[in-house]
Protein backbone atom coordinates (compact mmCIF):
# COMPACT_ATOMS: atom_id res chain seq x y z
CA UNK A 1 0.00 0.00 0.00
CA UNK A 2 1.46 3.30 -1.09
CA UNK A 3 1.81 5.87 1.69
CA UNK A 4 -0.10 9.05 1.41
CA UNK A 5 1.48 12.09 -0.54
CA UNK A 6 2.84 14.91 0.99
CA UNK A 7 0.69 18.10 0.00
CA UNK A 8 2.59 20.59 -1.85
CA UNK A 9 3.62 23.67 0.23
CA UNK A 10 4.15 26.64 -0.87
CA UNK A 11 7.69 27.95 0.28
CA UNK A 12 6.13 30.24 3.21
CA UNK A 13 4.04 27.43 4.15
CA UNK A 14 7.16 25.03 4.25
CA UNK A 15 8.95 27.75 5.68
CA UNK A 16 6.56 28.58 8.22
CA UNK A 17 5.54 25.23 9.30
CA UNK A 18 8.68 24.31 11.06
CA UNK A 19 9.47 26.66 14.03
CA UNK A 20 13.19 25.59 14.22
CA UNK A 21 13.23 26.39 10.53
CA UNK A 22 11.65 29.63 11.01
CA UNK A 23 13.33 30.92 13.55
CA UNK A 24 17.01 29.83 12.11
CA UNK A 25 15.80 31.32 8.98
CA UNK A 26 14.11 34.48 10.28
CA UNK A 27 17.81 35.07 12.42
CA UNK A 28 20.29 34.05 9.19
CA UNK A 29 18.34 36.67 6.82
CA UNK A 30 18.57 39.37 9.28
CA UNK A 31 22.10 38.47 9.41
CA UNK A 32 23.00 38.93 5.51
CA UNK A 33 21.15 42.11 5.30
CA UNK A 34 22.97 43.45 8.52
CA UNK A 35 26.13 42.30 6.50
CA UNK A 36 25.19 43.83 3.38
CA UNK A 37 24.64 47.62 5.33
CA UNK A 38 27.86 47.12 7.33
CA UNK A 39 29.60 46.80 4.50
CA UNK A 40 28.56 50.17 2.81
CA UNK A 41 30.55 53.01 2.87
CA UNK A 42 27.93 54.86 4.67
CA UNK A 43 28.08 52.74 7.65
CA UNK A 44 32.42 52.77 8.52
CA UNK A 45 33.72 56.19 9.80
CA UNK A 46 36.79 55.93 7.80
CA UNK A 47 38.09 52.86 5.47
CA UNK A 48 34.76 50.59 4.89
CA UNK A 49 34.42 47.29 7.28
CA UNK A 50 35.97 43.95 5.57
CA UNK A 51 33.10 41.30 4.86
CA UNK A 52 35.24 38.85 8.29
CA UNK A 53 34.42 41.83 10.27
CA UNK A 54 31.27 43.36 8.79
CA UNK A 55 30.07 39.79 9.29
CA UNK A 56 31.27 39.18 12.70
CA UNK A 57 29.92 42.58 13.50
CA UNK A 58 26.05 42.27 12.93
CA UNK A 59 26.28 38.43 13.75
CA UNK A 60 27.41 39.37 17.15
CA UNK A 61 24.21 42.44 17.15
CA UNK A 62 22.02 40.23 16.20
CA UNK A 63 22.88 37.35 18.40
CA UNK A 64 22.44 40.09 20.85
CA UNK A 65 26.26 38.74 22.23
CA UNK A 66 28.57 42.08 21.95
CA UNK A 67 32.11 40.30 21.13
CA UNK A 68 33.25 42.77 18.56
CA UNK A 69 36.58 42.91 16.51
CA UNK A 70 36.22 46.49 15.99
CA UNK A 71 35.65 49.39 17.45
CA UNK A 72 31.99 50.84 17.64
CA UNK A 73 33.05 54.26 18.63
CA UNK A 74 35.94 54.47 16.50
CA UNK A 75 35.14 52.43 12.94
CA UNK A 76 31.46 52.83 12.81
CA UNK A 77 29.87 56.34 11.75
CA UNK A 78 26.88 57.39 13.48
CA UNK A 79 24.53 55.63 10.26
CA UNK A 80 26.71 52.33 11.15
CA UNK A 81 26.25 52.68 14.94
CA UNK A 82 22.05 52.78 13.75
CA UNK A 83 22.25 49.80 11.48
CA UNK A 84 23.99 47.70 14.43
CA UNK A 85 21.55 48.77 17.15
CA UNK A 86 18.78 48.21 14.96
CA UNK A 87 19.87 44.59 14.82
CA UNK A 88 20.35 44.50 18.08
CA UNK A 89 16.64 45.38 18.78
CA UNK A 90 15.67 42.67 16.24
CA UNK A 91 17.82 39.95 17.79
CA UNK A 92 16.64 41.20 21.22
CA UNK A 93 13.61 41.08 21.29
CA UNK A 94 13.15 38.23 18.85
CA UNK A 95 13.03 37.82 15.02
CA UNK A 96 10.42 35.49 15.74
CA UNK A 97 8.16 38.44 16.72
CA UNK A 98 8.91 40.48 14.00
CA UNK A 99 8.49 37.81 11.30
CA UNK A 100 5.29 36.67 12.36
CA UNK A 101 3.69 40.29 13.34
CA UNK A 102 4.62 41.31 9.82
CA UNK A 103 3.81 38.11 8.43
CA UNK A 104 0.67 38.83 9.62
CA UNK A 105 0.11 42.04 8.66
CA UNK A 106 1.32 41.26 4.99
CA UNK A 107 -1.65 38.77 5.01
CA UNK A 108 -4.34 40.11 6.82
CA UNK A 109 -5.39 36.98 8.16
CA UNK A 110 -5.35 35.25 11.33
CA UNK A 111 -2.11 33.33 12.04
CA UNK A 112 -2.36 29.71 11.50
CA UNK A 113 -2.31 27.75 14.71
CA UNK A 114 1.58 26.16 14.02
CA UNK A 115 2.15 29.82 14.18
CA UNK A 116 0.47 31.14 17.53
CA UNK A 117 2.40 28.09 18.96
CA UNK A 118 5.44 28.95 17.28
CA UNK A 119 5.42 32.51 18.55
CA UNK A 120 4.54 31.76 22.24
CA UNK A 121 7.35 28.86 22.81
CA UNK A 122 9.64 31.23 21.30
CA UNK A 123 8.36 34.15 24.34
CA UNK A 124 7.25 32.07 26.84
CA UNK A 125 5.97 28.76 28.27
CA UNK A 126 2.46 27.42 29.20
CA UNK A 127 -0.62 27.84 27.68
CA UNK A 128 -1.55 29.67 24.82
CA UNK A 129 -3.15 32.91 25.32
CA UNK A 130 -4.61 35.42 23.22
CA UNK A 131 -1.09 36.05 20.58
CA UNK A 132 -2.16 39.76 19.55
CA UNK A 133 -2.43 41.33 23.10
CA UNK A 134 1.42 39.11 23.62
CA UNK A 135 2.77 41.24 21.17
CA UNK A 136 1.22 44.24 21.86
CA UNK A 137 2.61 43.00 25.32
CA UNK A 138 6.26 42.58 23.93
CA UNK A 139 6.07 46.00 22.08
CA UNK A 140 5.11 48.07 24.75
CA UNK A 141 6.96 47.00 27.85
CA UNK A 142 10.15 47.52 25.34
CA UNK A 143 9.38 50.59 24.12
CA UNK A 144 8.59 51.60 28.00
CA UNK A 145 11.73 50.24 29.51
CA UNK A 146 13.86 51.68 26.57
CA UNK A 147 12.91 54.70 27.01
CA UNK A 148 12.80 55.11 30.81
CA UNK A 149 16.28 53.42 30.86
CA UNK A 150 17.47 56.26 28.07
CA UNK A 151 16.08 59.33 30.34
CA UNK A 152 18.08 57.79 33.55
CA UNK A 153 21.36 57.42 31.53
CA UNK A 154 21.34 60.43 30.05
CA UNK A 155 20.71 62.09 33.17
CA UNK A 156 23.24 60.41 35.15
CA UNK A 157 25.97 60.74 32.34
CA UNK A 158 25.41 64.30 30.72
CA UNK A 159 26.93 66.09 33.61
CA UNK A 160 30.04 64.67 33.72
CA UNK A 161 29.93 64.63 30.02
CA UNK A 162 32.41 66.92 27.39
CA UNK A 163 30.18 65.39 24.33
CA UNK A 164 27.22 67.36 23.26
CA UNK A 165 23.31 67.16 24.44
CA UNK A 166 22.81 64.79 21.05
CA UNK A 167 25.58 62.98 21.40
CA UNK A 168 25.07 62.00 25.01
CA UNK A 169 21.25 61.56 24.16
CA UNK A 170 22.50 59.12 21.37
CA UNK A 171 24.94 56.60 23.63
CA UNK A 172 22.08 56.90 26.42
CA UNK A 173 19.37 55.44 23.70
CA UNK A 174 22.38 53.23 22.40
CA UNK A 175 23.02 51.89 26.13
CA UNK A 176 19.41 51.60 27.22
CA UNK A 177 18.36 49.07 24.30
CA UNK A 178 21.72 47.63 24.25
CA UNK A 179 21.43 46.49 27.89
CA UNK A 180 17.54 45.35 28.11
CA UNK A 181 18.48 43.70 25.20
CA UNK A 182 21.80 41.93 26.89
CA UNK A 183 24.21 42.78 23.86
CA UNK A 184 26.52 44.52 25.55
CA UNK A 185 27.32 46.52 22.82
CA UNK A 186 29.04 50.17 23.67
CA UNK A 187 29.86 53.47 21.92
CA UNK A 188 32.59 53.67 24.34
CA UNK A 189 35.94 52.36 22.85
CA UNK A 190 36.59 51.23 26.88
CA UNK A 191 32.72 49.86 27.06
CA UNK A 192 31.37 51.24 30.74
CA UNK A 193 35.01 51.13 32.01
CA UNK A 194 35.13 55.19 31.63
CA UNK A 195 32.10 55.31 33.99
CA UNK A 196 32.89 52.88 36.44
CA UNK A 197 32.61 55.52 39.02
CA UNK A 198 29.26 56.50 38.15
CA UNK A 199 27.07 54.16 40.38
CA UNK A 200 23.91 55.50 39.45
CA UNK A 201 24.60 55.11 35.64
CA UNK A 202 25.93 51.38 36.18
CA UNK A 203 22.85 50.84 38.12
CA UNK A 204 20.82 51.79 35.93
CA UNK A 205 22.44 49.93 33.25
CA UNK A 206 22.52 46.86 35.58
CA UNK A 207 18.50 47.01 36.37
CA UNK A 208 18.05 47.20 32.52
CA UNK A 209 20.19 43.49 31.66
CA UNK A 210 18.12 41.99 34.35
CA UNK A 211 15.02 43.20 33.22
CA UNK A 212 16.05 41.87 29.34
CA UNK A 213 17.37 38.60 31.22
CA UNK A 214 13.64 37.64 33.01
CA UNK A 215 12.12 36.90 30.19
CA UNK A 216 8.82 38.10 28.69
CA UNK A 217 6.47 36.07 30.67
CA UNK A 218 8.17 36.75 33.65
CA UNK A 219 7.75 40.75 32.85
CA UNK A 220 4.20 40.09 31.98
CA UNK A 221 3.45 39.17 35.25
CA UNK A 222 5.71 41.31 37.43
CA UNK A 223 3.84 44.63 35.73
CA UNK A 224 0.61 43.50 34.67
CA UNK A 225 -0.96 40.78 36.82
CA UNK A 226 0.52 42.75 40.01
CA UNK A 227 -1.48 46.04 38.72
CA UNK A 228 -4.41 43.96 38.27
CA UNK A 229 -4.33 42.31 41.32
CA UNK A 230 -3.47 45.37 43.43
CA UNK A 231 -6.44 47.08 41.75
CA UNK A 232 -8.96 44.72 43.27
CA UNK A 233 -6.71 44.12 46.52
CA UNK A 234 -5.88 40.40 46.01
CA UNK A 235 -2.54 39.10 46.48
CA UNK A 236 -0.52 37.93 42.75
CA UNK A 237 -0.37 34.17 42.35
CA UNK A 238 2.91 33.89 40.26
CA UNK A 239 3.35 31.15 37.51
CA UNK A 240 6.13 28.13 38.70
CA UNK A 241 8.10 29.89 35.87
CA UNK A 242 8.40 33.02 37.56
CA UNK A 243 8.66 31.88 40.26
CA UNK A 244 11.04 29.94 39.43
CA UNK A 245 13.23 32.15 37.09
CA UNK A 246 13.19 34.96 40.05
CA UNK A 247 14.18 32.60 42.57
CA UNK A 248 17.24 31.76 40.34
CA UNK A 249 18.30 35.39 39.61
CA UNK A 250 18.93 36.21 42.93
CA UNK A 251 20.86 33.37 43.94
CA UNK A 252 22.77 33.68 41.37
CA UNK A 253 23.51 37.30 40.81
CA UNK A 254 23.72 37.44 45.45
CA UNK A 255 26.42 34.76 44.97
CA UNK A 256 28.00 35.16 41.80
CA UNK A 257 28.82 38.79 43.52
CA UNK A 258 29.94 37.68 46.47
CA UNK A 259 32.49 34.62 44.96
CA UNK A 260 34.02 37.12 42.62
CA UNK A 261 34.69 39.75 45.10
CA UNK A 262 36.45 36.61 47.35
CA UNK A 263 38.47 35.95 43.92
CA UNK A 264 39.14 39.76 42.73
CA UNK A 265 39.46 41.65 45.52
CA UNK A 266 43.38 41.53 44.97
CA UNK A 267 43.04 41.58 40.91
CA UNK A 268 40.82 43.35 39.36
CA UNK A 269 38.75 45.25 42.19
CA UNK A 270 42.40 46.39 43.69
CA UNK A 271 42.31 49.99 44.70
CA UNK A 272 38.58 50.68 44.50
CA UNK A 273 37.12 51.62 47.76
CA UNK A 274 34.70 49.33 49.24
CA UNK A 275 31.29 50.47 48.37
CA UNK A 276 32.71 50.39 44.60
CA UNK A 277 34.23 47.22 44.78
CA UNK A 278 30.60 45.81 45.59
CA UNK A 279 28.89 48.04 42.83
CA UNK A 280 31.64 46.15 40.67
CA UNK A 281 31.19 42.78 42.01
CA UNK A 282 27.35 43.08 41.57
CA UNK A 283 27.48 44.55 38.59
CA UNK A 284 30.03 41.74 36.99
CA UNK A 285 27.58 39.20 38.51
CA UNK A 286 24.69 40.49 36.50
CA UNK A 287 26.13 40.95 33.36
CA UNK A 288 28.22 38.10 32.67
CA UNK A 289 25.18 35.86 32.81
CA UNK A 290 23.34 38.27 30.16
CA UNK A 291 24.91 41.07 28.39
CA UNK A 292 28.65 41.62 28.55
CA UNK A 293 28.95 45.08 29.67
CA UNK A 294 32.11 45.53 32.35
CA UNK A 295 33.11 48.16 34.60
CA UNK A 296 36.63 46.63 35.42
CA UNK A 297 39.23 45.08 33.52
CA UNK A 298 38.49 41.91 32.26
CA UNK A 299 42.04 41.16 31.79
CA UNK A 300 43.28 41.17 35.47
CA UNK A 301 40.36 39.22 36.50
CA UNK A 302 42.30 36.26 37.87
CA UNK A 303 42.15 32.83 36.50
CA UNK A 304 39.83 31.65 39.47
CA UNK A 305 37.43 35.08 38.68
CA UNK A 306 37.28 34.06 34.99
CA UNK A 307 36.25 30.46 35.44
CA UNK A 308 33.21 31.72 38.13
CA UNK A 309 32.40 34.08 35.25
CA UNK A 310 32.58 31.06 32.71
CA UNK A 311 30.08 29.46 34.73
CA UNK A 312 27.51 32.52 34.97
CA UNK A 313 28.05 32.77 31.33
CA UNK A 314 27.26 29.06 30.37
CA UNK A 315 23.76 29.06 32.44
CA UNK A 316 23.17 32.84 31.28
CA UNK A 317 19.65 34.30 31.53
CA UNK A 318 15.92 33.07 31.44
CA UNK A 319 13.96 31.62 28.93
CA UNK A 320 11.83 33.84 26.34
CA UNK A 321 14.39 36.49 27.17
CA UNK A 322 17.25 38.29 25.13
CA UNK A 323 19.57 36.37 27.06
CA UNK A 324 21.42 33.04 25.92
CA UNK A 325 23.27 30.08 27.93
CA UNK A 326 21.04 27.02 28.98
CA UNK A 327 19.03 29.38 30.87
CA UNK A 328 17.95 29.73 34.70
CA UNK A 329 15.10 27.31 34.48
CA UNK A 330 17.67 24.54 33.09
CA UNK A 331 20.18 25.13 35.90
CA UNK A 332 17.19 24.86 38.35
CA UNK A 333 15.03 22.11 36.70
CA UNK A 334 18.70 19.85 37.14
CA UNK A 335 19.22 20.69 40.52
CA UNK A 336 16.15 19.34 41.68
CA UNK A 337 16.14 16.49 39.52
CA UNK A 338 19.47 15.62 41.61
CA UNK A 339 17.73 16.37 44.60
CA UNK A 340 14.93 14.34 44.15
CA UNK A 341 16.99 11.10 43.32
CA UNK A 342 19.02 12.18 46.07
CA UNK A 343 16.01 12.10 48.74
CA UNK A 344 14.91 9.00 46.50
CA UNK A 345 11.60 11.16 45.29
CA UNK A 346 9.93 9.32 42.42
CA UNK A 347 8.75 12.54 41.15
CA UNK A 348 10.81 15.69 40.44
CA UNK A 349 8.87 18.63 42.28
CA UNK A 350 9.16 22.58 42.65
CA UNK A 351 6.88 24.60 44.81
CA UNK A 352 4.00 21.00 45.26
CA UNK A 353 4.27 20.99 41.27
CA UNK A 354 5.61 18.03 39.62
CA UNK A 355 7.90 18.63 36.61
CA UNK A 356 7.16 16.36 33.56
CA UNK A 357 9.65 14.17 32.67
CA UNK A 358 9.80 15.94 28.97
CA UNK A 359 10.51 18.75 30.17
CA UNK A 360 13.09 17.15 32.76
CA UNK A 361 14.57 15.13 29.89
CA UNK A 362 14.47 18.24 27.88
CA UNK A 363 16.98 20.31 30.56
CA UNK A 364 19.25 17.46 30.56
CA UNK A 365 19.58 17.55 26.92
CA UNK A 366 20.21 20.92 26.37
CA UNK A 367 23.33 20.59 29.47
CA UNK A 368 25.44 18.22 27.17
CA UNK A 369 24.61 19.37 24.31
CA UNK A 370 26.04 23.23 25.70
CA UNK A 371 28.96 20.92 26.91
CA UNK A 372 29.57 19.51 23.80
CA UNK A 373 29.28 22.38 21.67
CA UNK A 374 31.34 24.69 23.98
CA UNK A 375 34.12 21.55 24.19
CA UNK A 376 34.03 21.10 20.27
CA UNK A 377 34.45 24.60 19.23
CA UNK A 378 37.13 25.22 21.64
CA UNK A 379 39.19 22.65 20.44
CA UNK A 380 38.53 24.01 16.79
CA UNK A 381 39.09 27.77 17.78
CA UNK A 382 42.58 26.28 19.68
CA UNK A 383 43.89 24.34 16.77
CA UNK A 384 43.10 27.19 14.11
CA UNK A 385 44.60 29.98 16.42
CA UNK A 386 47.44 27.95 18.18
CA UNK A 387 49.24 31.28 18.31
CA UNK A 388 46.53 32.54 21.23
CA UNK A 389 48.12 29.37 23.35
CA UNK A 390 51.67 30.73 23.48
CA UNK A 391 50.34 34.67 24.40
CA UNK A 392 52.27 35.64 27.77
CA UNK A 393 49.84 37.52 30.07
CA UNK A 394 48.95 36.99 33.87
CA UNK A 395 45.92 34.88 33.07
CA UNK A 396 46.71 30.73 31.45
CA UNK A 397 46.51 31.22 27.82
CA UNK A 398 44.19 28.20 27.65
CA UNK A 399 41.57 30.20 30.23
CA UNK A 400 41.53 32.79 28.11
CA UNK A 401 40.21 30.99 24.92
CA UNK A 402 37.65 29.09 26.55
CA UNK A 403 36.62 32.29 28.47
CA UNK A 404 35.83 33.63 25.13
CA UNK A 405 34.27 30.28 23.50
CA UNK A 406 32.25 30.21 26.61
CA UNK A 407 31.28 34.21 25.74
CA UNK A 408 30.08 33.50 22.38
CA UNK A 409 28.23 30.78 23.08
CA UNK A 410 26.74 32.42 26.07
CA UNK A 411 25.83 35.45 23.90
CA UNK A 412 27.55 37.52 26.61
CA UNK A 413 30.63 39.36 25.04
CA UNK A 414 32.96 39.68 27.87
CA UNK A 415 36.46 39.34 26.57
CA UNK A 416 40.24 39.25 27.64
CA UNK A 417 41.14 41.30 24.86
CA UNK A 418 41.99 38.81 22.45
CA UNK A 419 39.01 38.84 19.92
CA UNK A 420 40.70 41.32 17.52
CA UNK A 421 43.52 38.24 17.47
CA UNK A 422 41.77 36.00 16.37
CA UNK A 423 42.56 34.90 12.45
CA UNK A 424 39.70 34.71 9.57
CA UNK A 425 38.99 31.08 10.53
CA UNK A 426 38.66 31.41 13.91
CA UNK A 427 36.43 34.37 13.63
CA UNK A 428 34.04 32.61 11.41
CA UNK A 429 34.39 29.91 14.34
CA UNK A 430 32.71 32.02 16.82
CA UNK A 431 30.36 33.45 13.83
CA UNK A 432 28.99 30.02 13.82
CA UNK A 433 28.88 29.69 17.77
CA UNK A 434 27.53 32.85 18.20
CA UNK A 435 24.40 31.64 16.20
CA UNK A 436 24.30 28.40 17.89
CA UNK A 437 24.22 30.39 21.27
CA UNK A 438 21.46 32.26 20.45
CA UNK A 439 18.84 30.01 19.03
CA UNK A 440 20.07 27.01 21.39
CA UNK A 441 21.90 23.85 20.43
CA UNK A 442 18.40 21.87 20.36
CA UNK A 443 16.81 24.20 18.29
CA UNK A 444 19.03 24.45 15.67
CA UNK A 445 19.79 20.78 15.56
CA UNK A 446 16.03 20.03 14.96
CA UNK A 447 15.90 22.80 12.27
CA UNK A 448 18.89 21.27 10.65
CA UNK A 449 17.76 17.49 10.80
CA UNK A 450 14.80 16.47 8.67
CA UNK A 451 12.18 15.20 11.14
CA UNK A 452 10.76 11.80 11.11
CA UNK A 453 6.77 10.50 11.94
CA UNK A 454 7.11 9.22 15.54
CA UNK A 455 7.17 5.61 15.51
CA UNK A 456 4.33 3.73 17.03
CA UNK A 457 6.17 0.59 18.89
CA UNK A 458 8.39 0.01 21.55
CA UNK A 459 10.61 -2.46 21.98
CA UNK A 460 11.31 -4.80 25.24
CA UNK A 461 12.55 -3.14 28.29
CA UNK A 462 16.10 -4.70 29.36
CA UNK A 463 17.99 -2.48 32.73
CA UNK A 464 21.61 -1.61 32.54
CA UNK A 465 23.98 -1.06 35.34
CA UNK A 466 25.14 2.95 35.47
CA UNK A 467 27.24 4.79 37.47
Amino acid sequence: MDSPAKPNLSFLEWFFNSPPRLILGSFILAILIGWILLMMPFSAAGKPLSPVDALFTVTSGVCVTGLTVISVEKDLSFWGQAILLVFIQLGGIGIMTFSTFFLFVLRRSKLSFTGRETLYQTLTSGETPNIYNLLFSVFKLTLIIEVIGSIGLFLCWYSGSDGSVNHTIWDSVFHSVSAFCNAGFSTFTENLYRYRTNIPGVSIIAVLIILGGLGFVVLDELFYRRLTYSSSKRTPHFSLQTRLVLIVTFILIVGGALVFYMFDVGNSLAGESFPVRVVHSLFQSITARTAGFNTVDIGRVSNLGLLLLMLLMFIGGSPGSAAGGIKTTTAAIIFVTILSHIKNRRDVEVFRRRVPEGTVSRAFIILVMGLVVVTVFFGLIALVDKPLLTTHSPQDPAVRLLFETVSAFGTVGLSTGITTLFSTPGKLLLIILMLIGRLGPLTVAVALIEQRERVTYRYPKEDIMVG
